[in-house]
């Protein structure tokens, strides 16, 4: 039986290992079928990068989203509960899974299914979160936990 090998072991010993793993990271993000955010762990969590994909869901272009708070997506039907439970994951260094009313730049509703992920620097200090997300048309949640390290920093 051949044993399972990490990425990272099969990189690690190439002397252009950050430059492989920065390209293929950049690259899965960009061609992502699924929105992705990522932000900064500071005051207003400010928007460092969002996809293309994140871009048609939500209607806002790139330029109208950089240093911006994700609470730009918030309206009147965004579940207080939700946002909530957010906050205090995000405080402990969790997982975020849910599910909420979010708005779009012309301010048509949708539901918005996402996940939050601490990102730790080599310190193990959370610097940027990165929300993986997708428009739902059903009432579903699931989840499963997520390994957040990665091997370099951002």
């Amino acid at each position: 039986m051949i044993p399972a090998i990490n990425i990272t072991d099969i990189l690690s010993n190439d002397h252009n290992f950050q430059s492989i793993m920065r390209n293929m990271l950049q690259t899965t993000l960009d061609m992502s079928f699924d929105g992705v955010m990522i932000t900064e762990a500071g005051p207003g969590y400010p928007i460092v990068y969002v996809n293309s994909a994140f871009c048609e869901m939500t209607g806002y272009a790139l330029e109208d989203l950089l240093g911006k708070s994700p609470k730009l997506l918030q309206g009147e039907n965004t579940d207080k509960r939700v946002l909530d439970d957010l906050k205090e994951k995000i405080e402990v260094g969790s997982i975020f899974h849910g599910k909420t009313m979010n708005y779009r730049k012309d301010g048509t509703e949708f539901i918005m299914e996402w996940k939050i992920v601490p990102v730790r620097n080599k310190h193990e200090k959370i610097s940027h979160y990165l929300a993986i997300q997708r428009e739902i048309d059903e009432d579903k949640l699931e989840f499963s936990p997520l390994d957040t390290k990665l091997p370099f920093d951002l």
